[in-house]
């Protein structure tokens, strides 16, 4: 009788192949209230990363969504999470399957754990085509470190993520996580190759002015505003040269443009000057594909009696467009007060302890779409912090936000 089933037994996984689902196996089918709202749609095209199973109590759906909202609503964590999902139910059942209860937090944070990120992009993407045309727009790349990530072993660096944000939409468009044996170098064509950037501008720091970087964003037929500092020290003295010729003969009979702006605030005086020049006298300009002029901006700040100087120089695929080139310089830094910091005083994410990197950088995804809701709602004359409070308190908002949003 022994020898029969084990003959039995070694036939039967015989005659299945490796890898493959046996057909026996019939996948849970969820059902899902609202499958027509556009968020369910978006979350219906992620693809599951479990491996079939008849004993799922969950929809991927299901979990992405409660995720999302929850952090919507002001959740940090996934306690957090269940908690406020718990306190919505009646609400959450209105759109997605909970026939199984409502997930609890270790299954929420295992299956956010095995989601490859760039499967969510998608609801980012959302977001921008609910608000429409980006042409025109100045794409600042710039990268934050999820302090809260690092692992306990000292040796470990905690999560790099690096950002595509709209300084004129104020939304988030990407993220790509950076590998913790390499740097936001590697990271940033692969950024670039996933954004629709046609007629924007793209501006980065002084480390992602690379030669790869400037071919894949020409390539996507978006112009660029890239800082030179001395990590390219044949480029930067060349541009330096350039200008200092161009102060000597004050200009005359150079194809060049300016721009000045004085801004006072806080008691602060801030001159700026912004000056591009052509860069037909300068060989070493033109091995950067697309650079049309090199420019410079000078900032002079009074304060108290006190005077300092910046200057600071740039390569660009703009042709004399003095004013766009001012505009990109000063709005790239829009990045840090639009999106970092409102990720670290709105959402607390430094704060969260999360070693799992593929689930600190899909929560900071949602983070990213949960901001860009807050933000690109208007119904509402108040803070962000003031609208997670409405959201959190009133399903009329909540259903307001999702309709509206996507």
């Amino acid at each position: 009788m022994r020898e029969l089933f084990e003959n039995l037994s070694r036939s039967s996984s015989m005659s299945q192949p490796k890898g493959k689902v046996p057909a026996h196996i019939k996948p849970k089918k969820f059902q899902h209230p609202n499958e027509t709202d556009r968020v369910i749609l978006i979350l219906n095209e992620v693809e599951d990363p479990r491996k079939p199973s008849c004993n799922f109590h969950h929809s991927l759906t299901t979990i992405i969504f409660i995720s999302l909202m929850g952090v919507l609503c002001g959740a940090k964590d996934w306690e957090e999470i269940v908690q406020a999902a718990h306190g919505m139910a009646d609400w959450i059942g209105k759109h997605v399957d909970i026939s199984a209860g409502i997930p609890s937090s270790k299954t929420l944070k295992r299956v956010m754990g095995l989601i490859p990120t760039k499967s969510l992009d998608s609801l980012l993407q959302g977001i921008r085509s609910a608000i429409g045309n980006s042409a025109g727009d100045i794409i600042a790349i710039d990268g934050k470190t999820l302090r809260g990530s690092r692992g306990w072993n000292e040796n470990s660096r905690p999560l790099h993520l690096l950002h595509a944000w709209s300084t004129e939409l104020g939304i988030c468009l990407g993220q790509v996580s950076v590998d913790e044996k390499s740097n936001e170098i590697t990271a940033f064509p692969e950024l670039i190759e996933s954004l629709e950037l046609k007629g924007t501008v793209v501006t980065t720091d002084a480390l992602n002015t690379q030669k790869k970087g400037v071919k894949a964003i020409v390539g996507k037929g978006a112009d660029y505003v890239l800082p030179v500092k001395e990590n390219h020290k044949d480029l930067y003295e060349d541009i330096k040269l350039l200008f200092e010729d161009a102060d000597k003969r004050e200009f005359k009979g150079i194809d060049a443009a300016d721009n000045h702006s004085l801004e006072k605030s806080a008691g602060r005086l801030e001159e700026r000057y912004y000056e591009l020049v052509d860069v037909e006298d300068l060989p070493a300009a033109k091995e950067w594909e697309g650079c049309l002029s090199v420019g410079r901006v000078t900032r002079r700040r009074n304060k108290k009696d006190k005077t300092s100087e910046e200057v600071c120089f740039y390569i660009t695929s703009l042709d004399l467009d003095v004013e766009r080139f001012a505009r990109s310089v000063r709005k790239h830094w829009g990045v840090e007060n639009g999106l970092h910091l409102p990720l670290d005083v709105v959402f607390e994410e430094d704060k969260h302890r999360y070693q799992d990197k593929v689930g600190a950088a899909n929560l900071s995804l949602l983070r990213k779409v949960a901001l860009g809701i807050l933000t690109k709602d208007t119904s509402l004359k108040c803070g962000r912090p003031a609208k997670q409070m409405r959201a959190a308190t009133s399903s009329t908002y909540r259903d307001h936000l999702i309709k509206n949003c996507f």
